[in-house]
C-alpha cells in the first residue's frame, strides 16, 4: 500500500512542478483555437460562419475557464472582434458580426425609427422556433429598411411602414424565411426556421465522466448521442437502455432477455455488462431507476483509449450519461406527459396443440405406450379423458362411447378462457415535470417523474416515482460546488404466475358461476399430492384442508411485492489553482434498499399441502393437530441492502505552449467500495389483517418422511430452512491511481495516453496479484487541415485515429486466495448442526482479468457535412479469463475458477449519417450503423468428461469456437423399432443409452457445431422526415450472423408440458420411420424399448437448428409541432403532440413463423412474444 501511495504522489507531483515554470508572456490566439478552449472547458458549443472567424485574433485571458461564466469569456473575446454571440439552447451560441443594437429589455428593435410620410406604422409580433420546436436567439427580421432581432425566448417585436409587405427572417445556419406581411394576415406570426448544414461549423463534446474533450481530440472510438437524438423516441416504461439500440454502432440491447453489451463479449464469470457512468460517477443501483427524460446526452466509449481510464471497469465499455442541470434565468417549466397500450399476449405463436390433437395424444400414450392406472398412480386426480381410457382398456367400457365422450370434453379449448381470466391490456402512464432556473451566482433544477403501468398479467402493476434536484453554486471566481440529488421508488406488485402448460387444453378454469373449479394436476403437472375429487372429500372429513389445486384463485392468494428505493447523492467542487490547473474533488454516494414480499394465505395452495401433509395425529380423537406448523399464511421478505461509495481527487491541466503547442493533463485518485447484506426471514401462522404469527418446530419440519395422514400423499412436503431463512453479505473494495494525457501539435496531430494503477480486497495482499497496472496510448491525424487537403472543397472533415491498450474486470462469482465457505443448519436426523459447503477454494494465484484492446478508425465528412460517419476496425483480447477447473472431489470440493483461459473479439463498425433532401418544407435524413463481431474461445481448460447431452443442451465453451457455441447431435432418424439413433463422425448408427451398465453415448468430436446463439451482425437503419409542422422517424434494427434450436413436435411432452402442433404424427408401427422422424412412445419390455437419454438425439438434433437473422421495426414516430398562435401567446412553447408504434413488424429469414426474439435459442422452447406498444405523448414548456 505504501509503495502505491508513493507512485500515486509521484504523479501529482510530477503535474505540480509543470507550475513552477515561466508564465510565457499572453500572445495573440486564433478565435476558432479560442472557442475550441471555450467549448472543452464549458461544454458549450458555438455556430459561426468560417470566414466570420477567419484571421481573427484575441488576447483575452482562458485561464480558469471552470469557474467563469461563459458570457463573461466570449465577451471578452467576441466584442473587441466587433463579434456578438446569441443565445440559441442549452449551451449552444451563434456567433454574428455586430450589426444591430439593444434598445433595452427582452425586445431588440431597429437602429433608427423611420418616419413615413402619409401613413401610419404598424407593429408587427411573433416567435420563431427551430424545426425542432425550440426558440431561436439572434435571428434577424426585416422589413425593407426596418429591422430587428429575436430575444432569447425567439419572440420579437418589430415597426414597420404600411408599404411593407414580406418580412424576411435570417440567421447563420439556418434557412432564410419570407413572410407575407399584408394587413389582411393580421399582427402575429409565428415562424418555423430549418436548419442549413452546410454554413455550420459544430464543436461536438463527448464526456468521458472524468473529463469533457472535443471528439476531435480523441484518438479512441467513441461516440455521443445528443438530447435530440436520444429524444427521438418516448421511453415508454422508463427504461432509458431502449432508446440508445441502433443509434451507436457495437452495442446491442435486448429488450426482452435485458442483456447489453458493447464489441462482444469477454468473460465467462466475470461482469459481463457495460460501466453506466452519471453525471462522472459510477452507478452500482438499479439502472432502471435512471429517469430517461433527465438525460441530456449519452456518451459511448468503447476501446481502451476511450474507456481505460476506468481501468478494471472498463473491459465491456463504458456508458456515460449526462443529465439536466439548471440554466440563469426565469424558471422555466418542462412538462411530459405519456400515455400508452399494449394488447394481451399471443398464445397462438406458442403453436400448442388443440384440444382434438392432444386428447388424440393421450388416447395413442393408452392404447400405444402401455400407459396404465398404476403408472398414473392410483388414487390421485384423474383426468377424464384418461379414465374413459382407462376404463375402455380395462374392459369396463366400449371403445365407441368412450370415443363420444372424449369427442365431447375435446371440444372445448381453454386458451381464450385462459387468455380472459389471466392477462389484461398493459397500459403505461407517464408524467415528468421539471422547473429550472436561477442567476449568474446559482442555478437549479427541480424534476419529478411518475411512471405508473398495469402489467400484462392480472393483479400485476407497477408503479415508480423519481425525484430529482441539480444545483450549481458559484462562490467565487475561482470556487465552485455542483450537486445533484436522485430519489427513486418504485413498487411492483403481482400474483403468482399459473402457466399455460400447468393445465390440458380441455380443462375448464371457472363453472358457469365464475366459481374457481379445481384441476386435474397440482402446480408444474405434479400428481403425487393431487387427489381425486373423491379423496379430497375424505381427507377434509378428517379435518385437513382442500388439497385440490385452483389455478384461478392461485394469483389471488399467491402474491409477490417488491418495494425498491435508491439514492444517489453526488458533489464535486472544483478550484482554479492556477490559469492552467484546476483541483476537482468530488464523489458520488448510493444507497439501495430492496424488501421482496413474498406472501401465502392460508388458501394458498402450497400452505393447504404444507399444514396437511405437516400436521400431527390426535392419539386420542384422529383429528389433525398443527402443532409443528400453525395455521395460517406464511409471509417472506428478503431484504437486500446495497451502499457504494466513489470519492475522487483529481487534477486538471490544460496549457497551451505557444501557439502550436497544446498539452492538457489529468491525474487523481479514486476510491470505490460496495457492501451489500441480505437478510431473508419469515413468519408462519400470519395473519395480514392483524400481523400476528406464531411459532414453528423447526427441526421436525425439516424431517424428511411419510405424513401422519397418509391420505394425504405418499411423503411429506419438502421443507429448507434456507427457502424461509437465510443471511448474506458482500464487502468490495477498490483504490486507484490514474493520469491522462492528450498533446495537440498545429491543431492537426493528437496523442493521448492513460496509465491507471487499480487494487483491490479481491485478490489478497500480494502486490503480484492486488495491483493491476493498465494503459493506453492513441494517436490521431486530422487529415483536413493539411494544406494539401484544404483545397478539396467537397471534404470537411477526415481524421485518421490509431489507439491500443488495456483494460480489465473482476470476477462476478466468489473466487479469491482466501477459502470461502456457505454456513447452514442441517436438522437431519433429529439434532441441529451447522454445515459447510466449499464456494471457492483457496487460489493463491488468481488475478484479475487483462483485456488488450487495438482499434483503427476514420472520422469523416463529405459535401458540406451531407455525408459524415465512422469507420472503426478492432480486435479485442481477454487474457487470465476466469474458466471453470475440475478438481479432485476428495478435497471437498468438484471445482473451482481460475485464470485459464482466453477470448477473442474482432469487428468492423460503420457510422454513415446523411442529408438526403432539404428543402424549405421538406427534410429527410438517415443514420446507418452496421457492427460486425466474431467471438472466438482462444483457451478454456478441459473439464472432466460428461454426457453428450450435457453439451448440447446448453452453450459450450470449446477452444476454437464462439463463447456461445450450440452444438448438436447429427441426427439418422428413426429405425425399423422405432428408435432415435444418431450417427458418429464415422457416420456408425447409435441407439443412446447413458444409464445403467452399458454405456451408448458420443463425444464431442461427432457433434455438429451449428453456429453461435450471439448475433454476428447488428445494423440500425433510421430514417427521419420533417414536413412542416410533422416529424416522422423510424428505426428498422436487423440481426443476424447467429442461430437459434426449434423446439420439435414430440407426444412425449404430454407427461409434464405440452406437446407442439404436429405431435400426433409420431412412429407407431414399423415402416412410419419413412415418413416421419418423430419418436413415439417406448414400450417396456417390447423389441422397440430404449433408454429415455435416446430421445435426446431427436431433441437436440441438427435438424431443428435455423438461422436466426431477423428484421423488426423497432419504432415509428410521428411528431406534430404546434405553433398556433393561442398556444404562444398563452406562454407554452415547444409544444408537440407524439403518436409512437413499437414492435409492430418483424420478418424472421429461416420462416416468419418463428421471432427470435422470443424463443430460447438453445433449447428451442417458445416464450410469448412481445406485442406493439402504440403511445400518446404530449409535451410542452411554458
Amino acid at each position: 500500500m505504501k509503495k502505491m501511495l508513493l507512485i500515486g504522489s509521484h504523479l501529482l507531483l510530477l503535474l505540480l512542478c509543470m507550475i513552477t515554470f515561466s508564465a510565457v508572456a499572453q500572445k495573440k490566439m486564433p478565435l476558432v483555437q479560442a472557442l475550441d478552449k471555450v467549448s472543452a472547458a464549458l461544454g458549450t458549443r458555438f455556430v459561426y460562419e468560417a470566414s466570420l472567424l477567419a484571421n481573427k485574433t484575441t488576447t483575452a485571458d482562458l485561464s480558469d475557464l471552470k469557474n467563469k461564466q461563459v458570457e463573461e469569456v466570449l465577451k471578452a473575446i467576441l466584442y473587441p472582434n466587433d463579434l456578438l454571440f446569441l443565445y440559441v439552447d442549452k449551451n449552444h451560441y451563434t456567433i454574428v458580426a455586430r450589426k444591430m443594437k439593444s434598445k433595452g429589455g427582452d425586445q431588440l428593435q431597429p437602429d433608427d425609427d423611420v418616419t413615413v410620410p402619409g401613413g401610419s406604422m404598424r407593429q408587427l409580433r411573433g416567435k420563431v422556433m427551430s424545426n425542432y420546436n425550440e426558440p431561436l436567439a439572434g435571428v434577424t427580421i426585416r422589413a425593407g429598411s426596418y429591422a430587428g432581432i429575436t430575444n432569447n425566448e425567439g419572440d420579437f417585436t418589430l415597426r414597420v411602414g404600411p408599404q411593407e409587405t414580406v418580412l424576411d427572417v435570417t440567421a447563420i445556419g439556418w434557412q432564410p424565411v419570407h413572410i407575407d406581411i399584408s394587413p389582411k394576415n393580421g399582427s402575429w406570426y409565428p415562424i418555423t426556421m430549418q436548419a442549413s448544414t452546410s454554413l455550420l461549423k459544430e464543436v461536438a463534446i463527448i464526456s468521458t465522466g472524468y473529463q469533457k474533450v472535443e471528439k476531435s481530440q480523441l484518438t479512441g472510438a467513441a461516440s455521443t448521442i445528443a438530447a435530440r437524438e436520444y429524444d427521438q423516441r418516448t421511453a415508454v416504461t422508463g427504461n432509458f437502455l431502449e432508446n440508445l439500440e441502433g443509434k451507436v454502432p457495437g452495442l446491442v440491447y435486448n429488450s426482452l432477455s435485458k442483456e447489453l453489451s458493447i464489441r462482444g463479449v469477454s468473460t465467462f464469470d466475470a461482469v459481463k455488462r457495460p460501466l453506466i457512468v452519471i453525471d462522472g460517477f459510477p452507478t452500482e443501483i438499479d439502472i432502471t431507476t435512471i429517469n430517461p427524460n433527465d438525460i441530456i446526452s449519452v456518451s459511448v466509449l468503447r476501446d481502451a483509449a476511450a474507456a481505460a481510464i476506468y481501468g478494471v471497469q472498463a473491459s465491456n465499455g463504458v456508458i456515460v450519461i449526462e443529465t439536466k442541470r439548471g440554466k440563469s434565468g426565469k424558471p422555466v417549466f418542462s412538462l411530459r406527459a405519456t400515455y400508452a397500450l399494449q394488447a394481451k399476449p399471443d398464445f397462438g405463436y406458442l403453436h400448442y396443440t388443440g384440444s382434438t390433437e392432444y386428447a388424440q395424444l393421450m388416447k395413442d400414450r393408452v392404447m400405444l405406450g402401455g400407459y396404465s392406472r398404476r403408472s398414473y398412480r392410483q388414487g390421485t386426480g384423474i383426468d377424464p379423458i384418461y379414465d374413459l381410457l382407462f376404463r375402455v382398456k380395462e374392459g369396463t367400457m366400449t371403445a365407441d362411447a368412450a370415443d363420444r365422450q372424449i369427442a365431447e370434453i375435446a371440444g372445448y379449448n381453454n386458451m381464450a378462457e385462459y387468455r380472459r381470466l389471466f392477462f389484461q391490456t398493459r397500459t403505461a402512464q407517464q408524467l415528468d415535470f421539471d422547473v429550472s432556473g436561477g442567476n449568474e451566482k446559482s442555478t437549479y433544477l427541480l424534476g419529478i417523474n411518475y411512471v405508473g403501468e398495469a402489467l400484462t398479467q392480472r393483479r400485476s402493476d407497477n408503479q415508480r416515482f423519481v425525484l430529482n434536484f441539480a444545483n450549481t453554486y458559484k462562490f467565487t471566481d475561482r470556487l465552485s460546488f455542483d450537486f445533484r440529488a436522485v430519489y427513486n421508488n418504485s413498487v411492483n406488485k403481482s400474483g403468482k404466475a399459473v402457466p399455460y402448460t400447468d393445465v390440458p387444453p380441455h380443462q375448464r378454469f371457472t363453472d358457469e358461476q365464475g366459481n374457481a373449479l379445481p384441476s386435474f394436476y397440482g402446480p408444474n403437472r405434479e400428481s403425487v399430492s393431487v387427489r381425486s375429487v373423491t379423496q379430497n372429500e375424505i381427507i377434509k372429513s378428517l379435518g385437513l384442508y382442500d388439497q385440490l389445486y385452483y389455478p384461478y384463485e392461485e394469483p389471488l392468494n399467491t402474491t409477490t411485492k417488491i418495494n425498491l428505493s435508491a439514492l444517489r447523492l453526488q458533489g464535486r467542487l472544483n478550484a482554479t489553482l492556477t490559469k492552467w490547473l484546476t483541483l476537482d474533488v468530488g464523489g458520488a454516494y448510493e444507497n439501495q434498499q430492496t424488501g421482496n414480499g413474498y406472501l401465502r394465505t392460508e388458501k394458498a395452495y402450497t400452505v393447504r399441502r404444507l399444514l396437511n401433509t405437516r400436521a400431527q395425529k390426535d392419539p386420542v380423537t384422529g383429528r389433525p393437530l398443527f402443532v409443528d406448523l400453525p395455521q395460517g399464511g406464511i409471509y417472506t421478505i428478503d431484504n437486500i441492502k446495497s451502499n457504494a461509495y466513489t470519492v475522487r481527487g483529481q487534477l486538471n491541466l490544460n496549457k497551451d505552449f505557444g501557439a502550436k503547442h497544446n498539452l492538457s493533463a489529468i491525474a487523481g485518485i479514486e476510491q470505490r467500495k460496495r457492501t451489500e447484506s441480505g437478510i431473508k426471514s419469515s413468519y408462519f401462522g400470519y395473519d395480514g389483517q392483524s400481523l400476528i404469527n406464531k411459532p414453528i418446530n423447526m427441526q421436525a419440519l425439516s424431517q424428511y418422511g411419510p405424513p401422519a395422514f397418509r391420505e394425504t400423499g405418499f411423503l411429506a412436503a419438502t421443507f429448507f430452512i434456507e427457502d424461509y431463512f437465510k443471511e448474506t453479505s458482500l464487502d468490495r473494495r477498490f483504490m486507484s491511481y490514474y493520469a491522462q494525457t492528450t498533446y495537440i501539435y498545429d491543431d492537426k496531430y493528437v496523442a493521448t495516453g492513460s496509465f491507471r494503477i487499480d487494487q483491490s480486497n479481491l485478490f489478497g495482499a500480494d502486490p503480484a496479484y492486488k495491483n493491476k497496472p493498465l494503459w493506453s496510448v492513441g494517436a490521431s491525424w486530422r487529415m483536413h487541415e493539411e494544406n494539401f487537403l484544404k483545397t478539396v472543397r467537397w471534404l470537411d472533415n477526415l481524421q485518421l485515429r490509431i489507439a491500443t491498450g488495456f483494460n480489465g474486470n473482476v470476477p462476478s462469482t466468489v473466487s479469491g486466495p482466501f477459502l470461502l465457505l456457505n454456513t447452514i443448519i442441517n436438522v437431519i436426523p433429529m439434532v441441529p448442526v451447522s454445515s459447510s459447503d466449499v464456494l471457492s477454494p483457496e487460489n493463491q494465484s488468481i488475478r484479475w482479468e487483462t483485456t488488450r484492446n487495438f482499434n483503427v478508425g476514420l472520422d469523416y465528412a463529405l459535401f458540406n457535412n451531407r455525408i459524415s460517419g465512422t469507420v472503426d476496425i478492432y480486435t479485442k483480447r481477454a487474457e487470465d479469463v476466469f474458466g471453470a477447473v475440475s478438481s479432485d472431489p476428495t478435497t471437498g470440493f468438484n471445482g473451482y475458477n481460475a485464470n485459464t483461459a482466453s477470448i477473442s473479439n474482432n469487428g468492423l463498425e460503420l457510422m454513415i449519417n446523411s442529408i438526403n433532401v432539404k428543402t424549405k418544407r421538406f427534410n429527410w435524413q438517415t443514420q446507418l450503423t452496421v457492427a460486425f463481431n466474431r467471438n472466438k474461445v482462444l483457451k478454456v481448460m478441459p473439464t472432466d468428461a460428461r454426457a453428450s447431452v450435457d453439451m448440447v443442451s446448453g452453450v459450450l465453451a470449446q477452444e476454437g469456437y464462439p463463447i456461445n457455441g450450440l452444438f448438436s447431435y447429427r441426427y439418422g432418424g428413426l429405425n425399423e423399432l422405432g428408435q432415435p439413433f444418431v450417427y458418429n463422425r464415422n457416420k456408425e448408427k447409435k441407439v443412446m443409452n447413458t444409464n445403467g451398465d452399458q454405456i451408448v453415448d458420443v463425444d464431442f468430436n461427432d457433434l455438429v457445431f451449428s453456429g453461435t446463439t450471439t448475433p454476428k451482425y447488428a445494423l440500425g437503419l433510421n430514417n427521419q422526415f420533417t414536413l412542416g409542422s410533422f416529424d416522422l422517424s423510424f428505426l428498422f434494427m436487423y440481426y443476424g450472423g447467429h442461430v437459434m434450436r426449434i423446439q420439435p413436435p414430440d407426444p412425449d411432452d404430454i407427461a409434464f408440458s405440452y406437446p407442439l402442433q404436429g405431435a400426433a404424427n409420431f412412429w407407431k408401427k414399423p415402416g412410419d420411420e419413412n415418413h416421419t422422424g418423430i419418436p413415439g412412445y417406448p414400450v417396456y419390455g417390447s423389441p422397440g424399448d430404449y433408454d429415455y437419454t435416446a430421445r435426446y438425439a431427436y431433441t437436440f438434433a441438427d435438424k431443428f437448428v435455423r438461422k436466426a437473422d431477423y428484421i423488426r421495426l423497432r419504432d415509428l414516430v410521428l411528431t406534430y409541432n404546434l405553433k398556433s398562435a393561442f398556444l404562444q401567446r398563452s406562454g407554452l412553447t415547444r409544444t408537440q403532440i407524439r403518436l409512437q408504434a413499437q414492435n409492430v413488424f418483424h420478418y424472421t429469414f429461416s420462416g416468419n413463423d418463428i421471432d427470435p426474439e422470443a424463443i430460447d435459442p438453445v433449447s428451442g422452447e417458445r416464450r410469448l412474444p412481445v406485442q406493439p406498444f402504440y403511445s400518446f405523448s404530449l409535451y410542452t414548456n411554458f
